[in-house]
């Protein structure tokens, strides 16, 4: 096997790419020495391997663990081209990082809401000798936390909202409008206030001159033009702070531009409960379910994890910002809380599948979500499916879609869709009356007196709603018991004969006399002869 060195050969496109724009850059702006392509390379692979989602996302702790790793990582043969320089190898990459910091900054590249400055001198300060690595960085408490609770249940499909729905429910979000209020007044840019340690703030004369026109306080500003950063609203330079990406696109009326400055924002619209709002709302995401605080306290218990009253506060807060709705004491997630962990997870990598549109979906794709999907998928989703549809026309589909034996979760879905939307029976039963699966269903379609469980085809729907009893750990109904009494040595063979999956365990149950006496002698004779 050849070895190769670290180089757009061994590069991802992606990092190839990165590259590319940096020594472009470097060319055009012609500050100080051109960055090494092979150390560049190398920066950006190990910050990749790290769990970086794009070459342009860093921080200062992201700074920290690549010089670790890279200080720990033996050199190529023949070192990096260059490192003859005063300083060798470290010097090298030290200049090197520092172009591809220079460059994401003044192409508007930084993809964090970290402080450029901060990053710099985070990347001036970094020990790059060749040796042992530093101690890694403290895990947060959070992480297990997370990692435990996407152990215990990982992801399941989503079904998006569109884009101009988030859109709307974004802009209705107050600290993101007066993000965006500011943001407008910031206008064509303004200086940075000097800071010894280079965090990122307006001069106190625009604070102030900012409070007036929101007509809040300077705390407040202070706050928001976080939000605004971390939106993409704003972005910063060294010395000037200016309008960013995010802010255009939304001006522009981008579909999806107001969602994903919320999106981004959220963690700092939310950071004054730290890991908490990001535990919570991992929990209503994967469980999709109506939650009370005691729950999702429950569900993020563990070392040190958050208590009822940092749930509590955390949920009241999300619901603030639109992430969750809350009603009776109750909390779910919103679209635009799906939304943002959609962007998270997928941006660190996770496999989560989003559906397409619910509108565009076939059939069978909107079954198989009911079946897989989270409950604030699910609850609802055949009727806003079927809205907009002729019935009659999708009612063969839906039909042919829940035929399999077993698909009585199904079966129960399509009959309550098709008697809601008042499909007509009288085509359904010529094409189906003596379906096994399916005949007994569409015969309940019929007005007036049901016919009697007597054939294996009227039988097959009696078992379907029996088995989905059964699945639930509920007993056979005892006001089912007059109506077969009549009928049992006929019922009972057709349970016996026409194959359904949950036969069995329906003549168990006869048979322990559930329904009566004279359903378990009769359930007996069956098994006897």
């Amino acid at each position: 096997m050849s070895t190769t060195t670290f180089g757009e050969a061994s590069t991802t496109q992606g990092i190839a790419s990165a590259v590319r724009s940096c020594l472009e850059w470097s060319g055009d702006a012609g500050t100080g020495p051109a960055p090494d392509p092979a150390a560049l390379a190398l920066l950006l692979t190990v910050h990749r391997e790290l769990g970086a989602p794009d070459p342009g996302d860093w921080t200062v702790d992201d700074v920290r663990e690549v010089a670790r790793e890279v200080r720990a990582r033996p050199r190529t043969p023949d070192g990096l081209h260059g490192a003859d320089r005063p300083g060798g190898d470290g010097e090298l990459l030290r200049s090197t990082w520092l172009a591809w910091c220079d460059h994401l900054v003044d192409r508007g590249g930084l993809l964090s809401d970290e402080s450029p400055r901060r990053l710099r001198a985070a990347v001036e300060e970094a020990d790059l000798a060749p040796g042992p690595g530093a101690r890694p960085a403290e895990v947060p408490v959070a992480a297990p936390l997370l990692a435990e609770r996407f152990e215990r249940e990982g992801p399941r499909p989503v079904a998006p909202a569109e884009p101009a729905d988030l859109d709307e429910a974004a802009r209705r979000c107050r600290t993101l409008a007066d993000a965006a209020r500011l943001t407008v007044w910031i206008d064509r840019g303004r200086v940075l206030r000097p800071d010894p340690e280079g965090r990122d703030a307006l001069c106190a004369e625009d604070v102030l001159a900012a409070a007036a026109h929101l007509e809040t306080s300077p705390a407040d500003i202070a706050h928001l033009f976080c939000v605004a950063r971390a939106g993409r609203l704003l972005r910063t330079t060294y010395t000037r702070v200016l309008t960013g990406d995010a802010a255009r696109a939304w001006s522009s009326g981008v579909p999806g531009a107001v969602s994903d400055a919320w999106a981004d924002a959220l963690p700092a619209m939310a950071a004054g409960h730290g890991t908490t709002a990001l535990l919570v709302l991992t929990d209503l995401f994967l469980s999709g379910r109506e939650r009370t605080p005691g729950e999702v306290a429950a569900s993020c218990s563990g070392r040190g994890g958050p208590g009822p009253d940092a749930v509590g506060a955390a949920l009241k807060l999300l619901s603030d910002l639109n992430a969750v709705h809350s009603g009776r004491g109750r909390f779910r997630i919103s679209r635009l809380g799906d939304h943002f962990m959609v962007r998270r997870l997928q941006g660190a990598g996770a496999d989560v599948r989003v559906t397409g549109a619910v509108a565009d979906m076939s059939v069978g794709e909107v079954l198989a979500l009911l079946e897989e999907g989270r409950p604030v998928d699910t609850d609802g989703l055949l009727e806003r499916w079927a809205r907009g549809r002729d019935i009659d026309t999708v009612a063969g589909d839906l039909l042919e879609a829940c035929a399999e034996p077993g698909a009585w979760h199904r079966r129960r879905r399509v009959f309550a869709l098709l008697v809601a939307r008042g499909a007509d029976p009288e085509a359904l039963l010529r094409a189906h009356l003596h379906h096994p699966v399916l005949g007994g269903w569409v015969r309940r379609l019929r007005s007036g007196p049901q016919e009697p469980p007597t054939s294996p085809v009227t039988a097959w729907a009696l078992l379907d709603d029996y088995a989905l009893l059964m699945e639930a750990g509920i007993p056979l109904p005892a006001g089912d018991r007059d109506r077969l009494v009549p009928h049992a040595a006929r019922f009972v063979r057709s349970v016996r004969s026409c194959g359904h999956p949950a036969a069995d365990g329906v003549l168990d149950r006869l048979t322990d006399g559930e329904l009566g006496l004279d359903l378990a002698r009769a359930a007996r004779r069956e098994r006897a002869d």
